[in-house]
């Protein structure tokens, strides 16, 4: 019985996905006020210069890592999917967690939400054009149309919805939003293993490897800079870092299971791209941890 649940999973792996981001979304839009992005007009020093990191810095530096080292396409495209999404919603809660500066967090998360609907096709079509199948052109519009869709529309409904409820029930909403789609995340990962799409024989140690150092030398690189070079606080710091590490994987699942799917004439393909980023949401969560543990300890210190 269980084996014939996960052979009829594959038709349903993009509802799945989607389901998950409208929930993620929409628990994340409750907890968001109009009034954390006034973060924009009051600093806006760190805020323009976490857009460029993720707008500009990213892709440029994901670029040159595929070109210069020899990779599956499915693996780079993967890379490239990673590189075009903006932050997730979880790097609120770990900047919460890590006593950092929440509202440049939200503020970034949001933002770059919303250029996402333009720079996430552009990212993709410039980058990873020339390592798709030939069958396969990079549809624009139908990214830009499932952002909207499943990014912004729920994460708008979830602002209107916590302007009609008291904080108490709003906070209530969020907290089972996530859940379930928490819940549906897990259901998409085990469809996907045990349908057999996600073969982990297939690739060497190399790539998982590569993955870690991917997401470790991008935050290392943006978390030291902003704070030795460029200056910032230490908590405006640990925001760029995990803003630039900790990507909308929902989303960028999404995208994967509407351009390639897990199953027919591309299946195989999109099931290595699928394997890069469930792989690097994971690793994400234990590195973006570190300068979350690091500055709650510097915050304790200075008292």
């Amino acid at each position: 019985m269980i084996k014939d649940l996960f052979e009829q999973y594959p038709p349903y792996h993009h509802l799945v996905a989607s389901t998950q981001l409208v929930l993620a979304m929409f628990g994340m839009g409750i907890v968001t006020h109009p009034r954390d992005f006034v973060e924009l007009v009051l600093e806006p020093k760190p805020m323009i210069t976490g857009l460029l990191y993720q707008l500009i810095g990213i892709p440029l530096l994901t670029a040159a890592l595929v070109y210069l080292i020899p990779l599956p396409p499915e693996v780079v495209v993967g890379f490239i999917i990673i590189a075009a999404m903006p932050g997730g919603s979880l790097s609120n809660i770990y900047t919460h967690l890590g006593k950092g500066n929440v509202a440049l967090s939200v503020a970034l998360t949001g933002v770059m939400t919303l250029l996402a609907l333009v720079t996430a096709p552009l990212i993709m079509r410039i980058c990873a054009g020339d390592f798709l199948p030939p069958e396969i052109a990079m549809p624009a519009g139908e990214i830009m149309k499932e952002i909207f869709l499943f990014l912004l529309l729920p994460l708008a409904a979830g602002m209107l919805l916590a302007r009609l409820l008291n904080e108490e029930r709003a906070h209530s909403f969020s907290k089972w939003a996530v859940r379930a789609s928490l819940i549906v995340l897990a259901v998409l990962v085990v469809g996907s293993l045990g349908s057999g799409s996600i073969d982990f024989s297939r690739y060497s140690a190399r790539i998982p490897l590569l993955v870690f150092l991917y997401c470790l030398i991008v935050q290392v690189i943006i978390l030291r800079g902003s704070l030795h070079i460029l200056g910032f606080s230490n908590r405006d710091s640990m925001v760029l870092g995990i803003e630039s590490s900790m990507k909308n994987i929902n989303l960028a699942v999404l995208i994967s299971a509407s351009l390639f799917g897990i199953e027919g004439k591309n299946g195989e393909f999109g099931a290595g791209v699928l394997f890069v980023l469930l792989l690097y949401g994971g690793v994400s969560l234990g590195v973006a941890a570190v300068p979350m543990i690091s500055n709650l300890r510097h915050s304790k210190k200075a008292g």
